[in-house]
């Protein structure tokens, strides 16, 4: 009883037994009493009644025994049961069953008769051993000239109900066995897949092996359970692949500007700090891969903070034409830098917007970045800036190599890399996956514009007004 396959058979056959037996019993009660017995005394009354009325139109039968005993082995064979003849005082004088013969002349008493015979009823009565029917016999005036009594097989009838209560006992067992047999395959429906679900589970906590995902099968309910489970652990595997590369990312991240650095401080203690063009190349080396390792730390806190909880927004006034007039100069210089093409569109009297202007920066750089990044020399890059009455429109498009439709819906995910991306091995593949959670928390929206081979456009697009009670307001 510890599976929980018996336990569901128990909790449907239980009821079902009890009821059962309760209608059977019920049953075979209902045929005794009501049916089978009612019939019974329905015919032997009225074979009673004829018998009676038989003997009262022979007045002879009173004063010949013999005759009396011919006609009721006569009447025997009309009415077939055994017949007992009483004069009025209850003396035996005949019988149909030669056995009664030593009975000749015995008085019986039928006691709580005498009310029932002055209305002319048949009653029940006891004749020695044997229940039967005693009808009183009267003349044309009335008279009681004696009784007849037939005897009727209630131990046969109580013989017959009894092989009933059997039968019913033996189909309503062969009934429950297939029901029983029925259950057994049903519940092995709902254990098959919650053993599977378990076993599955036990294999993941354990590690004992790679776990596959389980069969959707049983009923609705189980189904949504294993194509739950299918999918948490999909997103397990996912997340598990996510680790590693994580960790891949993050050696290779982390070894190449330490790496450097370890360079380029040991060609400044050989000596290179006392050639001045030399030591400006070095330090401005190191400056760079500083700055890789700058941007590699600020991807990693993003990640930690996105996981545990701990990201806050720091709301204040900002306005665009200013603001984005100093967060784009930078850029334009790296565009230059790799001599792409850099061309700004900002809309007159852009309203002002409530954000985090350093969250911000973060995102919408990481956008620039990816744009500055992939974009080849000679390429071209837009921004666009404009607003409408409700919200705020940064647009960054190239004309670099694009990104197919299939790789879309993926370069958001955390350490997702497009085909092209692996071109350029730097880069932990978290950059558009903090844009797009930064553009989020302000209640906006980033969307990709792509075609392979002729550039992409990333539209973001933020409320103009989102107050935050906890940040102080400041114009910047």
């Amino acid at each position: 009883m510890n599976r929980l396959r018996y336990r569901l058979l128990l909790l449907g056959i239980a009821p079902l037994f009890v009821i059962l037996l309760v209608v059977i019993f019920a049953s075979s009660s209902l045929l005794r009493s009501q049916v089978i017995l009612s019939n019974l005394l329905n015919d032997y009354s009225r074979q009673a009644l004829l018998a009676s009325e038989l003997l009262a139109n022979r007045p002879d039968v009173w004063q010949n025994r013999r005759l009396a005993q011919d006609i009721l082995i006569r009447m025997a064979e009309i009415i077939p049961t055994r017949l007992l003849l009483f004069d009025p005082q209850g003396e035996l004088i005949a019988s149909s069953d030669s056995g009664d013969a030593l009975l000749i002349g015995t008085r019986f008493e039928f006691p709580n008769t005498n009310d029932a015979f002055s209305q002319g009823n048949i009653v029940l009565a006891q004749v020695g051993n044997d229940e039967g029917l005693l009808a009183p016999i009267r003349d044309s005036l009335n008279n009681l000239q004696g009784y007849i009594f037939l005897s009727t097989p209630f131990a046969e009838f109580t013989r017959r109900t009894t092989t009933l209560v059997w039968i019913l006992l033996l189909t309503g067992g062969a009934g429950l066995l297939l029901g029983v047999l029925l259950a057994l395959g049903l519940t092995q429906d709902i254990e098959r897949p919650l053993k599977h679900l378990s076993q599955t589970a036990y294999t993941l906590a354990l590690g004992i092996a790679p776990p596959q995902p389980i069969p959707e099968d049983g009923p609705q309910e189980l189904k949504l359970l294993a194509r739950t489970f299918n999918a948490f652990l999909e997103r397990l595997q996912t997340l598990e692949t996510s680790r590693k590369r994580l960790l891949a990312n993050l050696v290779h991240e982390l070894g190449t500007p330490l790496g450097a650095l370890i360079s380029a401080v040991q060609a400044l203690l050989s000596g290179a700090a006392e050639e001045t063009a030399l030591r400006d190349e070095l330090l401005q080396g190191m400056d760079q891969e500083l700055r890789r390792l700058k941007r590699l730390t600020d991807e990693l806190t993003h990640l930690h903070n996105q996981a545990f909880g701990a990201f806050e927004l720091h709301y204040q006034t900002i306005h665009p034409t200013e603001w984005l007039s100093a967060f784009l100069a930078p850029w334009a210089q790296a565009a230059r830098e790799k001599h792409q093409q850099w061309q700004v569109e900002l809309s007159d009297n852009l309203p002002s917007l409530n954000a985090d202007a350093d969250r911000l920066a973060q995102a919408l750089g990481n956008i620039i970045h990816n744009a500055i990044r992939y974009t080849p020399s000679g390429g071209k890059i837009t921004i666009q800036a404009f607003a409408d009455e409700v919200h705020f429109h940064f647009i960054v498009c190239d004309n670099g190599p694009g990104i197919s439709p299939d790789e879309q819906s993926l370069i958001f995910e955390p350490f997702q890399r497009g085909s092209t991306a692996q071109r350029f091995p730097q880069g932990m593949g978290l950059g558009l996956t903090i844009a797009r959670d930064l553009i989020h928390a302000h209640g906006g929206h980033i969307e990709i514009e792509s075609i392979p081979g002729r550039g992409s456009c990333f539209k973001v697009r933020l409320p103009l007004h989102k107050s935050d009670p906890n940040a102080e307001s400041q114009d910047r």
